[in-house]
């Protein structure tokens, strides 16, 4: 019987690209994939430490795992594991705990001695139909919250003909959807040598022939942005999205983390409220549909109930279709962990649920405003539990079509018939795509 391996992930869509190397080396292995984690012989937990949330999560798998598992071989690896190696190796559960400085010891903790020379020899991911493509690394930026320059280092691009040639075996591997992520995308090209922008590469992505599928109504592959700072969201790029929004999906999340220019002061952010409405503004004016979602901070020294609502009102004038926000975490060695004013708890978890209610609001009248409109879907792996088809739209809605109405890895036109319950899906049906 082969061996197998269960891999957990946290934090971000850069770890989901890690993780998924950490698959294609176990299965290159011999391995095989399992859902249950007291089945495996190998464990790999791909660590987050963007909060004391994640860091404690991490550590509550950790123990977990152990008993699960009690014979396996559990290995730590991820951001925690760069920050605090010793801090994990003293749980006592770990078999080994790999920073991201040292991944290419990954083969060996994970094969063997005899792989200590492999390399991962592609991707492994969960829905075939989508994959991650790091196209950049670190940051350059220094806000006063934030712990990952620290641990994944300076921006670091990597140059675009890998990137390609990578893309290249994505797709024939059946994938219709790529997203492009880094810790801030926006970055690329900057340190290379001659100096580019994201757009260059892009460029290269969208004037590269990719083979077609003649059965579905897409083209051979969609890419996808997904955080990009509001200074890098350029007027190129938004004319880019705008020529091709079914090659180049409409969607871009543009961390805000506060509607306070006093906090953002604070918080050592490189623009203020003005510069990010025009951003945001500008991009909804340039690309009809275009889903923008915005990253908040709630809870940080020094905020009052006046920057609260301020923040509240500031992000419900902006045309966004979503919000990802986090209660304040204080980091270790980052200059606001030592800063006086931090909201109690129980004022930061209020904070955190009104602006989550604001998300909310702005989730729902986005998908509203988007009925009765043809969009592009992705038919995904996995079905809902109700049997029906799940979907994704370029501007990142997820339907719901019937069953049989196309199958997974499909891209089919679906026009938009109503927002479900929940306000976070939409009811579609496939219709007949215009003629190409």
């Amino acid at each position: 019987m082969a061996k197998r391996y269960f891999v957990h992930t946290l934090g971000c869509k850069l770890n989901q690209f890690d993780a998924a190397r950490v698959e294609g080396l176990l299965r290159a292995g011999g391995f095989e994939r399992t859902d249950d984690p007291a089945a495996a012989d190998v464990v790999v937990l791909n660590t987050c430490t963007v909060t004391a949330r994640a860091d404690a999560e991490g550590r509550r798998l950790a123990r977990l795992y152990r008993r699960l598992a009690p014979n396996a071989r559990i290995v730590a690896a991820g951001c925690y594991a760069q920050r605090d190696p010793e801090g994990l190796a003293a749980l006592g559960v770990f078999d080994a705990v790999v920073p991201l400085a040292e991944r290419e010891r990954l083969p060996r903790e994970l094969l063997g001695e005899e792989a200590c020379a492999a390399q991962p020899p592609g991707l492994f991911f969960a829905d075939a139909a989508r994959a991650y493509l790091r196209v950049q690394e670190g940051c350059n930026l220094r806000c006063s919250y934030c712990v990952i320059p620290s641990v994944r280092g300076p921006s670091r691009s990597f140059e675009p003909a890998p990137l390609l040639e990578e893309a290249r075996r994505l797709v024939a591997a059946g994938v219709r959807e790529i997203g492009l992520t880094g810790v801030n995308t926006g970055e690329w090209g900057r340190d290379l040598e001659p100096k580019r922008e994201l757009a260059d590469l892009l460029e290269a992505f969208l004037a590269a022939e990719w083979p077609r599928r003649a059965d579905d109504d897409g083209p051979a592959v969609r890419f996808r942005l997904n955080s990009l700072e509001p200074r890098t969201l350029t007027p190129r790029l938004l004319a880019l999205i705008a020529a091709a929004p079914d090659r180049l999906a409409p969607h871009v999340q543009v961390p805000l983390q506060s509607g306070s220019d006093r906090t953002l002061a604070a918080m050592r952010r490189n623009y203020r409220t003005a510069f990010y409405r025009d951003v945001v503004e500008g991009a909804a004016a340039r690309v009809p549909g275009i889903c923008l979602g915005a990253d908040v901070i709630a809870g940080f020294p020094g905020e009052t109930d006046d920057d609260q609502e301020t923040t509240r009102a500031f992000v419900e004038s902006l045309p966004l279709a979503y919000l990802h926000v986090f209660s304040y975490s204080p980091r270790p060695g980052t200059p606001a962990a030592t800063m006086p004013g931090r909201p109690p708890a129980d004022v930061a978890r209020r904070r955190t649920n009104e602006l989550r209610a604001a998300g909310a609001r702005l989730g729902r009248a986005f998908r509203e405003r988007l009925l009765g409109t043809t969009q592009q879907a992705l038919v995904l792996d996995t079905p809902a539990s109700d049997g029906r088809l799940r979907a994704l739209t370029g501007n990142y809605v997820e339907l719901r079509l019937p069953a049989g109405a196309a199958p997974a890895g499909a891209v089919v036109a679906a026009r938009l018939a109503a927002v479900e319950r929940d306000g976070k899906l939409v009811r579609a049906e496939r219709v007949a795509a215009p003629p190409r």
